[in-house]
């Protein structure tokens, strides 16, 4: 799962260490923990500040997605819209962090590229809640 994680008109990502791409922030729910679980867990870990509120945005199916060190998967990718309880105290030592605005977003390399193109494009509406694999 991700977090559409936004204060002031930008949207923040991050990026792994050995990556070369920037990602929202999320990541995998753990065997027995619910999925806002998860993602309150792995917000706290990535940019460590309190998440305030969080709500469903849309479910998005990744067919072929490569997996980091491995094969193609097949995922479904949930977002949430995150507002968190202090963005100016979001920080990471773990992560390189960006809060990027709309033009910014068309420049960066971020990843998953199903996300990204839908973010780029503006399909994002709460109408829209299901993004499937075909267009």
């Amino acid at each position: 799962m991700y977090g559409l994680v936004g204060s002031d008109e930008r949207l923040l990502v991050v990026r792994d260490r050995d990556a070369t791409a920037f990602r929202l922030p999320g990541g995998l729910v753990r065997p027995g923990e619910s999925v806002e679980s998860a993602l309150r867990r792995t917000l706290r870990e990535q940019i460590d500040v309190g998440v305030g509120q969080v709500d469903f945005c849309a479910a998005v199916e990744l067919c072929d997605h490569a997996a980091p060190q491995g094969p193609a998967v097949y995922e479904l990718a949930l977002l949430f819209d995150v507002t968190l309880a202090d963005p100016d105290a979001a920080w990471t030592s773990e992560h390189e962090m960006r809060w990027v605005t709309d033009d910014d977003l068309q420049q960066i390399k971020l990843r998953p590229a199903k996300i990204t193109d839908q973010l780029r494009s503006g399909a994002l509406t709460a109408e829209r809640p299901w993004w499937p694999s075909r267009p």
